[in-house]
């Protein structure tokens, strides 16, 4: 039997959509075999592998103004503008528990995509205990230039969208045959170079190779969504994505805009439930 897949895009705060989208697929009890996520995608991929419907919204939206969160402050004070232990330790543990047991239990797979800085390649990297592996998903979604550098197993971790933003690819490489694949951008949208290049040059001139994929990023980029527009017309992976274009930045910190962009993935989710169904049967 075929496995089926997820790969969730990142984009920020962006990702908003992809949370209306797996809420909807929740609600209708949709559970792939595994999912792999992409900086913001690897953060909204832990609610989906533990089942628990609203709870990325509630995070999202209930604490986008709460210092602790996402904050100058939080950069000036600790190197971080979204606050590392507030995100990936007080909120999991306290504020909005995360389910370790339903996540252990359901034994869905799944993989947060890092970017290691010395060698400037993706790291695909499975989570098996979310106490102890959620470092994985915070390197995953660690901005250049507004996170500190991630270390951990010898390695020098960030944005894992830097080397490999929509990893459909390895996916199937990895014996996911079928994939959904969540963008976070319409179909018209294509990626520009990176305007802040002087500054990445010289803030990571240490790690040449990590300078060259944020350089190259929008090249490859481009070239997997006309990929997966080519493979969407064959019909060998499904993409859902914006059903118009997003006006929001990866940034926002409007909770209106925000849940309104929630509810546009859920509603185009829920547009496309025959195709979904159609799909992975």
């Amino acid at each position: 039997m075929e496995k089926l897949g997820l790969v969730l895009e990142g984009g920020g705060m962006r990702g908003l959509y992809t949370i209306g989208v797996l809420d909807f697929l929740m609600e209708k009890g949709i559970y792939t075999d595994g999912v792999i996520g992409v900086s913001a995608g690897a953060c909204n991929a832990c609610s989906y592998a533990s089942r628990q419907i609203g709870r990325s919204v509630r995070i999202n939206v209930n604490y986008i103004k709460d210092k602790r969160y996402m904050s100058l402050r939080s950069l000036l004070k600790t190197g971080d503008l979204f606050g590392a232990k507030f995100i990936y330790d007080t909120i999991p543990n306290e504020l909005e528990p995360f389910d370790y047991d339903a996540f252990d239990q359901q034994g869905m797979e799944l993989y947060a995509v890092c970017t290691n800085l010395e060698t400037g390649k993706a790291e695909y990297i499975r989570c098996k205990d979310m106490k102890k592996d959620v470092i994985y998903v915070r390197a995953s979604a660690s901005l250049p230039l507004l996170s500190r550098i991630v270390e951990v197993d010898g390695m020098k971790l960030l944005d894992g969208g830097a080397a490999d933003s929509i990893p459909f690819k390895k996916f199937q490489e990895m014996g996911y045959r079928k994939n959904i694949v969540v963008l976070t951008r319409d179909a018209a949208y294509r990626k520009g170079k990176n305007n802040l290049m002087p500054m990445i040059r010289r803030t990571y001139r240490q790690y040449p190779n990590f300078i060259e994929a944020l350089d190259t990023r929008h090249t490859r980029y481009n070239q997997s969504l006309e990929e997966l527009e080519k493979m969407e017309k064959e019909g060998s992976v499904l993409v859902i994505r914006p059903s118009s274009s997003i006006e929001i930045g990866r940034l926002e910190k409007n909770p209106v805009k925000l849940t309104n962009l929630y509810k546009k993935g859920y509603h185009d989710a829920k547009a496309m439930y025959p195709q979904i169904l159609a799909y992975i049967k």
